[in-house]
C-alpha cells in the first residue's frame, strides 16, 4: 500500500503524522505544535482552525490506512515508502523546512527512542 496526495500541504503533514504517532500516542504538546505553529506555515495558506482540523484528519486516516503496518506499528518498508512519496512531492526546499519542523514536533513532548529513530530516518530520506 502507498498514500498519493493531492497537493504538498497534504505531504507534508503526512510526515508530521508519522512523527506525532511514533510514540503510539499524540499529546497535548505535539497538538498544540500542530495547530500553533504548522497551521500558520505558508504551505497551508492561513487556514480556519476548522478547516486544517479537517486537513490533519483527511490526512491521519490515509496514513493510517495506507502505510504497511504490523502488531499496531508503521513497517520500516511502509515508511520508506510514504517518505518516497513526500520526496517526490516536495521541493528541496519545503523538504528542509519539514525536516525541521518534524524535528521540532518530535521534541514538543520529549522525544524517545522511537521518535528519534523516526527522525533520523527522515532527515535521511529528505534532507
Amino acid at each position: 500500500m502507498t498514500v498519493k496526495f493531492a497537493n504538498e500541504s497534504e505531504a507534508y503533514l503526512s510526515v508530521l503524522t508519522l512523527v506525532a504517532g511514533a510514540d503510539q500516542s499524540g499529546s497535548l504538546e505535539e497538538r498544540d505544535f500542530l495547530f500553533k505553529k504548522v497551521k500558520g506555515l505558508a504551505i497551508f495558506g492561513n487556514p480556519s482552525t476548522a478547516d486544517f482540523s479537517r486537513l490533519l484528519g483527511k490526512v491521519t486516516d490515509a496514513v493510517y490506512s495506507g502505510v504497511a503496518q504490523q502488531d499496531g506499528e508503521f513497517t520500516a518498508a511502509g515508511i520508506d515508502s510514504l517518505l518516497g512519496e513526500v520526496k517526490k512531492t516536495l521541493s528541496a526546499d519545503l523538504r528542509k523546512s519539514l525536516v525541521q519542523t518534524a524535528g521540532e514536533l518530535g521534541s514538543a513532548d520529549g522525544a524517545d527512542a522511537k521518535e528519534a529513530a523516526l527522525l533520523d530516518k527522515i532527515r535521511r530520506a529528505l534532507g
